[in-house]
């Protein structure tokens, strides 16, 4: 859809809106009882270990409670166990050997949405169902450092031991738990069968929410759970609106038919407007640790020249993306971590908007320029490469536009071929069927490091079950042993130190094309009280939704 189309669109729905014309199954401002949110995707799941949807992270976080999360001050703090465990406390221990001993006592008190009580049983019995390399799941680099999760005293179903045969810097921040009781019967029968599990797309959880039912297309509907230990929540239904495009999405709330948005694609333009236009409305722009990159097949014959890559880098002008379209708030990356994590490096190798040094690059990989202005590779081949990413979000859409005309400049040419968030990253991107560059953004945290990203064994491939999230399938031997240093080094000064030198190679082989660092915009209506967005992956805006009130 063209943006003259969406914003016809969109003023069409406002005016429909201003007319008393309902849009279907719009129930924002009709009940206090009730929280709407608005969502620029449809999420392909709900199990996060076997699936990456930034939009099933952001719903699941009201259905599942955490055994540890992070708060809005990006500090960490229990919640189905009793404490974070400590080196300095001993629940954490480091042994002979390069072991370890880490030790969780679950609260009393947390059940799943059926009744049956959470405990470390269920830890146990999902560190081994995920470990199986028969399930789905997205990755098992960290589970493999562990040795085994155990219940030493059956008569004590709440204290967890987890053995790991190596040291892991940030082992002390809990583990994915499933039910049990719901999903072993189909684990039993066929470990591969459970991405198609029930539990997958009505799973039951054990947060303050439950899932009522999910109309694919429309939305998903959740019920406050009565018997949250940490109190039922304040408001008693969640309604998740999928409405995919963010021109519309931003009509919406400019209506007020929707109370709060999370990944909504928006402009910091689109969140200006929305404050202008609706007074009702805080636009939150929350520092964060989002990544927006172009990934590059490094398997393209084309592209696993770093000569190409890096001149792809010096025909982008990121600083305009930057002045231009976000007003300086947003800021060119030259690396893949950002500045508020601790391993960010600042001196890496930096690739200017440069046209006449990309074309030194091209010639040099062999490529000519041909009669109609567009290179030519050695066997007479045109230089045409193509770019995915989410359709539907302007913002990627016009910097597409702009970036298809600075590569024209060099001779490059591209072309536009999007998809739906849930079919790309539902398949494109995992099973790596893009052919030359897609763009997409990582959600990280303090505890990202990147080793499902850049590890040669995080290629997802047949032969592993399409596990990791190494999708440019860069290979590189120093960078895996700097990955398997770092992944083990406790001391912080160390580790930090590695992370940089890891930057280091990669920004000089530049398996992705960094874009800018991303605020993290939602938007939430005034009358809702204590809603405090973190910036962080894996913890949305409605981290703490339990609390949430409309204010009178």
């Amino acid at each position: 859809m063209t943006n003259t189309k969406r914003s016809l669109l969109a003023l069409a729905i406002v005016a429909a809106l201003a007319l008393g014309t309902q849009i279907p199954s719009v129930v924002a401002q009709q009940s206090r009882d009730t929280v709407v949110f608005g969502m620029a995707q449809e999420p392909d799941c709900l199990a996060m270990t076997f699936c990456s949807m930034a939009a099933g992270m952001a719903i699941v976080n009201s259905v599942f409670a955490d055994m540890v999360k992070y708060n809005d001050k990006w500090q960490l703090h229990s919640q189905t166990v009793e404490k974070v465990p400590t080196l300095k406390d001993g629940d954490w221990q480091l042994l002979p050997g390069g072991k370890m001993k880490v030790t969780y006592k679950f609260k009393k008190g947390f059940t799943w949405h059926d009744g049956k009580p959470v405990t470390a049983l269920d830890a146990s019995w999902t560190y081994l169902m995920l470990r199986n390399p028969r399930s789905p799941a997205i990755t098992r680099f960290v589970l493999r450092k562990i040795e085994n999760m155990l219940v030493p005293n059956p008569q004590d179903p709440y204290t967890l031991v987890v053995q790991w045969n190596e040291t892991y810097p940030f082992a002390n921040t809990g583990h994915t738990v499933y039910p049990r009781h719901v999903m072993e019967r189909e684990y039993l029968r066929d470990p591969a069968g459970l991405k198609s599990h029930k539990q997958v797309r009505s799973p039951v959880g054990s947060g303050p929410y439950k899932l009522l039912e999910w109309v694919p297309g429309s939305h998903i509907t959740l019920e406050a759970y009565d018997k949250f230990p940490e109190g039922a929540a304040k408001i008693k239904k969640q309604v998740w609106r999928f409405i995919l495009d963010a021109t519309v999405l931003q009509a919406n709330v400019i209506a007020n038919q929707v109370d709060a948005t999370e990944i909504n694609n928006f402009s910091i333009d689109q969140m200006i407007e929305i404050e202008r236009r609706n007074p009702a409305v805080t636009a939150h722009y929350t520092p964060a640790m989002i990544w927006e990159h172009i990934d590059v097949n490094v398997e393209n014959e084309w592209l696993k020249d770093k000569r190409v890559r890096q001149a792809i880098a010096h025909a982008i002008n990121r600083e305009e993306f930057s002045t231009k379209l976000f007003y300086g708030k947003q800021p060119v990356a030259h690396t893949w971590l950002p500045e508020r994590h601790e391993g960010f490096n600042p001196n890496v190798k930096k690739y200017a908007h440069d046209p006449a040094r990309a074309r030194t690059l091209l010639t040099e990989a062999g490529f000519s320029m041909g009669p109609d202005g567009f290179l030519r590779d050695s066997k007479g081949a045109r230089f045409e490469i193509s770019i995915m990413t989410t359709a539907g979000n302007a913002v990627r859409e016009q910097v597409q536009q702009i970036m298809k005309e600075q590569l024209r400049a060099v001779g490059i040419d591209l072309r536009i071929d999007n998809r739906p968030a849930s079919v790309l990253f539902g398949t494109v991107t995992q099973r790596r069927t893009f052919p030359h560059l897609v763009m997409y953004a990582w959600l990280m945290s303090p505890t990202t490091l990147g080793n499902t990203f850049w590890h040669s064994t995080q290629v997802p491939t047949p032969a592993n079950n399409w596990e990791g999230q190494n999708y440019p399938g860069f290979r590189h031997a120093e960078t895996d042993k700097i990955i398997d240093q770092y992944m083990t080094e406790i001391d912080a000064t160390k580790r930090v130190a590695l992370l940089r030198k890891q930057q280091e190679i990669w920004a000089e082989e530049l398996p992705s094309i960094p874009l800018y660092f991303r605020l993290h915009l939602t938007t939430s209506n005034k009358k809702l009280t204590n809603v405090k967005p973190t910036g962080l992956s894996g913890t949305y805006i409605n981290w703490n939704s339990q609390t949430w009130e409309w204010k009178q």
